[in-house]
């Protein structure tokens, strides 16, 4: 109990100590506030160190033999991370994480009710003195445990365990620093363990998708080493800022701001890569035709632009706008119903602009044609500027003078916003809302390098 009332002075004084840092950091100079922050990080190493340790005992005193005179269940707990959570109001996670590395760091509990050798005794002491953080010591005693599990004497784990923790302290790198020369140093020492280790990766890929009840198809996924690779790097390329827009602009010039978050950067951008992965010459064929987007709407409301939508296989419908955004650049066979439900047309995906318009359009256009956006022309879909309806619908125009480049981003933008395009001499005009300029200027927005000059 004395430890007890010690512990709850430390945790008064340092409140103290947080109120006059908070009333002074302002008022300090920069080298001040580094040295501040450093001195609260020392404190919260030995803080969570205290949280491992009585955790670790927790854990050791509600192990299962123990039955329903281990600690846990005694407390009307089912497992221990849920008293752990219970006391402490962290989250299942941090407290199981707390558990698994006090338990680890514990020797084993013995015959006689005693306590064996310290399995890592040197991240145990640097831990207790505050020099290394948690999360470097879990790094450390997760890999060196990988090793003791392979088979590797005690003395070439113990010589990983001292060689981590003098890089991590003497080089003062950080937690994900510490990882990865923890998982070097495992490679160097195990080089035989990959290929057992990756058999195991192999069998947990997996990506699982299901469309809930609002529309939304969400799902998981695990991917091993190289496929995340191909994942991330692809996304990162499409990303890029060398390729990806919008810029934000002065002047004259008309820019969209991006507001999407990274997350549905990324969505959009998995999308994109699938989309043009489906149209690829090499791709299966079905009954000779790509992958093909049904969807079933009545004429009167893809011609007035209102209503929804259907698609094949989704419960939900999509609006108006989703059809006409599909209809531009996607595969896309419409279905279109009269007032009593009759079949009007049945469509087939043939208002598609050819790989040689697209061409021609990219050597006319240069990539997306909206003001400020740099996409180049492989990043864009081909929008119909006339809309792809006439009043003997179908089939419309799918003329290059019809045509222009736009990225997923501002395709989509321009179907929801009230921005309209036109073509006007065989060139692109982007027609703002009134909002934006009262006379709604019509503004040329292509980007191609050679332009026609009259004669002197």
């Amino acid at each position: 109990m004395q430890t007890d009332v010690g512990l709850k002075k430390i945790a008064s004084d340092l409140r103290v100590a947080l109120g006059a840092a908070r009333a002074t950091t302002a008022g300090l100079s920069d080298d001040a506030v580094l040295e501040l922050m450093a001195d609260f990080e020392a404190i919260g190493r030995l803080a969570t160190a205290g949280q491992v340790h009585s955790a670790g005992e927790v854990g050791v005193r509600s192990r299962a033999e123990l039955g329903d005179e281990g600690l846990s269940r005694s407390q009307n707990f089912t497992s221990p991370v849920k008293l752990v959570a219970h006391v402490t109001g962290a989250s299942a996670r941090e407290c199981k994480s707390r558990l698994d590395l006090g338990q680890k760091l514990r020797g084993a509990v013995l015959l006689g009710g005693g306590e064996g050798p310290a399995p890592f005794p040197v991240v145990g002491r640097v831990l207790d003195e505050g020099v290394l953080g948690v999360e470097a010591a879990a790094a450390i005693v997760k890999q060196c445990g990988v090793l003791a599990d392979r088979g590797c004497s005690p003395d070439v784990v113990s010589l990983a365990e001292e060689t981590l923790v003098d890089q991590t302290l003497s080089c003062r790198l950080s937690a994900d620093e510490t990882f990865r020369a923890a998982i070097h140093l495992r490679e160097v020492l195990d080089p035989d363990g990959a290929e057992p280790r990756d058999e195991v990766l192999q069998m947990q890929r997996s990506l699982t998708i299901t469309q809930s009840a609002d529309g939304m198809y969400r799902g998981k996924f695990a991917l091993t080493p190289e496929q995340g690779g191909v994942w991330s790097a692809s996304i990162r390329a499409m990303q890029s800022p060398r390729v990806a827009g919008p810029r934000f602009v002065d002047g004259d010039e008309y820019a969209t701001a991006d507001g999407r978050t990274q997350a549905q950067k990324n969505a959009d951008t998995v999308t994109e890569l699938i989309a043009r992965a489906a149209g690829a010459e090499d791709m299966p064929r079905i009954n000779g035709a790509i992958a093909t987007v049904n969807v079933h709407m009545t004429l009167d409301d893809l011609e007035k632009g209102r209503g929804v939508g259907w698609i094949d296989g989704l419960d939900q419908p999509v609006p108006a706008s989703t059809v006409e955004q599909l209809r531009c650049s996607s595969p896309v066979a419409t279905t279109l119903f009269g007032d009593k439900g009759e079949v009007l047309y049945h469509g087939k995906a043939k208002r598609l602009f050819t790989a040689a318009q697209n061409r021609a359009l990219a050597a006319r256009d240069g990539g997306c044609v909206w003001p400020s956006c740099d996409r180049p022309p492989s990043f864009c879909e081909t929008h119909h500027a006339n809309e792809w309806v006439s009043d003997d619908h179908p089939p419309g125009r799918t003329d290059i003078d019809n045509g222009v480049l736009l990225c997923h981003f501002h395709h989509s933008h321009l179907h929801k916003s009230p921005w309209k395009l036109t073509m006007q001499n065989g060139v692109p005009h982007l027609i703002p809302p009134r909002w934006v300029d009262t006379e709604q200027k019509p503004i040329p927005t292509t980007r191609r390098r050679t332009i026609h000059r009259p004669a002197a």
